[in-house]
C-alpha cells in the first residue's frame, strides 16, 4: 500500500478483545507495515524472542532510560515496566507503523507525542495518527479471561479498568471496531478499510 504520508496506526481495545490476533492479521495483509516494539523489564517467556515480541532489558537499564528521557510513555504493570522508546518512531519515520498499546495510553497518545518530540516532528506525526479501539461483548471478555485461568478478582479488576478507561478516553479514539467471536475476518477487514481511508 503506497502512501505519500506514512501512517501511525495505534491499535488498542478492551482486555481480551483480540488486539494481538488482529495486529498479526494486519501485518500479514500490509507487509509494508512495521510494528512498534515495546520495551519491558520483565523476563523473556518461553517462545518469545528479544527484539520481536518485546525489547527485553533489565529494570536498572529501563530506569536509566526513563531518567534519560528515552520513552514516549511507560507504565508499571504487574510489577514490571513497559514503555515505548522514542527511537521506535524516529528510526522508522519512512515506514507505516502499527503501535499496539493499552487503552489508557492510547487515549493520551496525542499528548505523549506533543510532549516527546520537537514541535515540527510532533505536528507531522499527529497528522498520521489513527487510533483504533477494538471492543467485544463483556460476556466474551469474561469467558476468555476465565479460560486464561485468571482469578475472579483479577477479572473484575480488568473489566472495571476497561470501563473506566472507556469513559475517560472514548473521545480520543478515532474509530471503534467490534471484534465479534467467529467473525474475526470481518473485524480485520473493517480495520483494513479504516487504514486505507
Amino acid at each position: 500500500m503506497e502512501q505519500s504520508s506514512k501512517l501511525l496506526v495505534v491499535l488498542t481495545g478492551k482486555t481480551a478483545s483480540g488486539k494481538d490476533t488482529v495486529m498479526a492479521k494486519l501485518l500479514s495483509r500490509f507487509p509494508g507495515f512495521e510494528r512498534v516494539i515495546t520495551t519491558t523489564s520483565r523476563h523473556l517467556r518461553p517462545g518469545e524472542k528479544n527484539g520481536v515480541d518485546y525489547n527485553f532489558i533489565s529494570e536498572p537499564d529501563f530506569r536509566e532510560k526513563i531518567d534519560k528521557g528515552d520513552f514516549i510513555e511507560y507504565v508499571e504493570y504487574g510489577g514490571n515496566l513497559y514503555g515505548t522508546e522514542k527511537s521506535q518512531i524516529t528510526n522508522n519515520l519512512h515506514k507505516n507503523l502499527i503501535w499496539r498499546i493499552d487503552p489508557s495510553r492510547a487515549g493520551q497518545i496525542r499528548k505523549f507525542i506533543k510532549d516527546s518530540f520537537e514541535p515540527n516532528l510532533a505536528e507531522d506525526l499527529l497528522k498520521k495518527v489513527k487510533v483504533i479501539y477494538l471492543t467485544v461483548n463483556d460476556d466474551v471478555v469474561l469467558t476468555r479471561l476465565k479460560k486464561r485461568g485468571l482469578r475472579e478478582e483479577e477479572i473484575a479488576k480488568r473489566m472495571s479498568e476497561d470501563a473506566k478507561f472507556w469513559q475517560e478516553f472514548k473521545d480520543s479514539y478515532d474509530f471503534v471496531v467490534e471484534n465479534i467471536p467467529g467473525k474475526l475476518d470481518e473485524a480485520v477487514s473493517r480495520v483494513c478499510n479504516l487504514i486505507r481511508k
